[in-house]
């Protein structure tokens, strides 16, 4: 179990590339960028703390990550003091080397709405990658290409 916790932190700090599927551009994508780059920051934090422990809670700025097994709770948690989520995720980690990530968020903050998360990290050898979407107010995207983004990014 701490070996998929490292490969998954591996993965949440590395970024990874995916399929070629078109992202939207313009206010959306902004938005999006901006809650993919919170989402990542929070859940390698939460993926650090959930190798240590089965049970554990991650303090953000404000609220926390709270972490009972593969199921994760978002109360109130702000990395940035900007952008505050809310709700449930589920980490399957039974189900490695493919380990679905599934559940719905509530932003509030810098971005409001509803972001309902749909991934699969994938561990092959040394090789992490993740396919599956965000669904941010009603607007699918990639999050292998959000990642791939964000890393080339900076």
């Amino acid at each position: 179990m701490k070996k998929l916790g490292v490969l998954l932190a591996g993965l949440l700090l590395a970024g990874c590339g995916g399929d070629d599927e078109d992202t939207p551009t313009g206010p959306a994508q902004a938005d999006i960028a901006g809650v993919s780059q919170v989402m990542v920051g929070a859940m390698r934090e939460a993926f650090v703390a959930a190798l240590l422990s089965d049970t554990a809670s991650v303090p953000g700025t404000r609220g926390s990550v709270e972490i009972q097994g593969s199921n994760w709770n978002f109360e109130g948690y702000s990395a940035d003091g900007k952008l505050t989520i809310d709700g449930p995720l589920v980490v399957d980690e039974s189900k490695y080397p493919e380990i679905p990530i599934k559940g719905t968020l509530e932003l509030t903050g810098s971005q409001v709405g509803t972001l309902v998360v749909d991934i699969v990290v994938k561990v092959q050898g040394l090789e992490i990658t993740s396919t599956g979407t965000f669904v941010l107010n009603g607007e699918t995207y990639d999050v292998a290409q959000l990642m791939a983004q964000a890393a080339a990014s900076g």
